[in-house]
């Protein structure tokens, strides 16, 4: 079972780690898309992941 929790929230954390510091190293600029991305505020988006990350882990520990 911690295999699964580790699989489920590990490697999304680490796929967001590593991207997030390959593209603040990069001195290029970022392609079109990243670019309208990061023109709006990402409050209600990361508010979001955070509570699926929390319902994930909460349904993990209650099933356990």
């Amino acid at each position: 079972m911690t295999i699964e929790l580790l699989i489920a929230l590990g490697l999304p954390i680490a796929y967001l780690v590593v991207t997030t510091a390959v593209l603040s190293t990069r001195h290029q600029q970022l392609p079109q898309v990243l670019q309208r991305l990061t023109a709006r505020k990402a409050l209600l988006w990361n508010t979001m992941v955070g509570i699926t990350i929390g319902a994930a882990a909460l349904r993990w520990a209650l099933h356990r």
